[in-house]
């Protein structure tokens, strides 16, 4: 069985103590990983460090952890962040959890003409990508979480807060060789966004919108993805390249 992985506020860290009180993490351990006291658990407190401990105690409340280990974490050089328009509930799921997993650090959830509306006008949606995501950091043990923001309107989207602002789309007007052109700078980049359209697709007048905002056109190819897809496959190309790129 695999060691748990949580996440924790670096408050809860008293001297070589931790404690946990009332969380779905603690019933989740209680519960079905029936963790018991003596069993190694690693927990972030996605701030500071990353700590190896011994459970001492547990019931559905409370757990007490101490700690037998620690070491420094530190968040990286280059931060990669997607605005997904808001898709079904399913895909949009997968492509938080997906994307995540793969190490995108923020999601910002976009409101498009083609939206699905009954979708974006839910308050509550947020706080269950935030939780997707949240179990997504676990199951890949990131030092930090993935945060997901706010929604928020294609045309408030700011490109200029980012070196390189990718818009891949099946209308872009740049070869699949110009786009890994582009990928060039990214190693010595700092804030890297891409943008994936909603299911229909976006709009002539959305995707000139962007490209008038300093949008790089991509193209992922001949094919045709899901807009899930097309999230998950974009971050795994940048992500492959700019690990290559560092390896060289």
């Amino acid at each position: 069985m695999s060691i748990p992985y949580l996440f924790i506020h670096r408050r809860q860290v008293d001297n070589n103590i931790i404690n946990i009180k009332n969380t779905d993490d603690i019933r989740h351990l209680y519960g079905s990983l029936r963790t018991r006291p003596g069993d190694e658990v690693c927990l972030s407190d996605n701030d500071s460090f990353r700590y190896r401990t011994v459970l001492k105690e547990i019931n559905k409340r409370e757990a007490i952890f101490e700690i037998t280990g620690k070491e420094p974490i530190k968040k990286n050089r280059l931060q990669i962040s997607l605005f997904q328009c808001i898709l079904k509930k399913n895909a949009m799921e997968f492509a938080i959890q997906k994307t995540t997993e793969i190490g995108v650090c923020r999601i910002i959830p976009v409101i498009s003409s083609r939206t699905i509306s009954d979708v974006s006008g839910n308050s509550g949606r947020t706080r269950r990508w935030q939780k997707i995501s949240d179990e997504a950091s676990k199951q890949s043990r990131r030092d930090f979480k993935c945060l997901i923001d706010q929604v928020i309107n294609i045309e408030d989207i700011d490109t200029n807060l980012y070196e390189y602002f990718f818009l891949p789309y099946e209308s872009a007007s740049v070869s699949p060789a110009a786009t890994i052109d582009r990928f060039k700078g990214l190693t010595k980049a700092k804030d890297i966004a891409y943008f994936i359209g909603p299911e229909g697709g976006l709009t002539p007048g959305e995707a000139e919108l962007l490209v008038q905002r300093n949008a790089l056109e991509t193209s992922l190819g001949k094919n045709i993805f899901k807009a899930e897809t097309a999230a998950v496959y974009f971050l795994s190309i940048m992500d492959f390249y700019i690990k290559s790129s560092k390896s060289d």
